[in-house]
């Protein structure tokens, strides 16, 4: 599902810069927590993120599809200085109250669906940065322009969070698929993703929800929802159980999924197939039990 794993740049005219994960901690991840809570519209923040790898717990906590952008903002920018350039719809206006990589933080947390919470591990640098949501409202207007944008500021000593070792699941994503292990991706634990593709690569996990699982009409259905920012069919076609945005080329990201509903699931990797031509994002299905 393209629009939902690039839903930043779908959503709004000025793509904001934002990316993805870089790598994770499993055991002493507590040492560097952050935890965020989407409603409607606003994001609840609590911890004191440190330089470094930074466990980010990102949970659902409203009524409609939510997602965490994360862009370094220079020192001092204030939140009316964001939402100016925001409503400018101006990225040459954005970049300059940004900082850091002008594509955004590597390691946010993807889309997550109502009640899902999703953990990722991001590096971030000491820093100021913001939040904001670009899914769009039932009105066609980004989440964003709602009041979903918030402050927050990296600073302390340097985490010595690791990645995780133990009882990590391997998923690759090539320039022609997603390789997972053969016995699908367990309910809960730590997957590890690395990108040997030639483009920087998001990961979104979603269980078909309805009795309609042929991914193409699916990802249309997104697509649609992404542009009109209703659903055609009513209801979502999927639950998006989060994941990993932009791992580059070369890199790997990590996220840790928690109680996946059993049922037919698919693996989405849509930054390759937005810089091609193709319709139709990498995908692969598979199934919890």
């Amino acid at each position: 599902m393209r629009k939902v794993l690039v839903a930043a740049g779908a959503v709004a005219a000025m793509a904001a810069p934002m990316a993805a994960i870089s790598s994770s901690p499993a055991g002493a991840a507590s040492s560097n927590t952050f935890s965020v809570t989407a409603t409607e519209y606003t994001y609840k923040m609590s911890g004191s993120p440190k330089p470094g790898n930074v466990e980010i717990t990102f949970k659902n906590g409203g009524v409609e599809l939510h997602m965490m952008a994360v862009q370094q903002l220079k020192p001092g920018v204030t939140l009316k200085q964001v939402n100016a350039a925001l409503a400018s719809s101006d990225q040459a206006g954005f970049a300059k109250i940004a900082a850091g990589d002008p594509n955004g933080v590597l390691g946010a947390p993807n889309l997550s669906s109502p009640g899902v919470s999703t953990t990722t591990l991001t590096n971030l640098k000491a820093g100021h940065y913001v939040a904001l949501c670009f899914v769009p409202a039932a009105d066609g207007k980004p989440h964003f322009m709602h009041g979903m944008v918030k402050l927050f500021d990296v600073s302390g000593s340097k985490s010595t969070v690791k990645p995780p070792t133990d009882g990590v699941v391997d998923v690759t994503i090539t320039d022609s698929g997603i390789t997972l292990p053969s016995s699908g991706l367990p309910k809960s634990g730590w997957i590890k993703v690395t990108n040997n593709a030639t483009a920087a690569q998001d990961l979104t996990l979603a269980k078909y929800t309805g009795s309609n699982t042929d991914f193409a009409s699916v990802n249309d259905e997104v697509n649609n929802f992404f542009n009109t920012g209703a659903w055609s069919s009513g209801s979502a076609p999927v639950l998006l159980n989060g994941g990993v945005s932009g791992i580059a080329p070369g890199g790997t990201g990590y996220v840790e999924v928690s109680g996946l509903a059993s049922g037919k699931w698919v693996a989405v990797s849509s930054v390759q197939s937005d810089q091609s031509n193709s319709s139709t994002p990498l995908h692969t299905d598979f199934t919890v039990s």
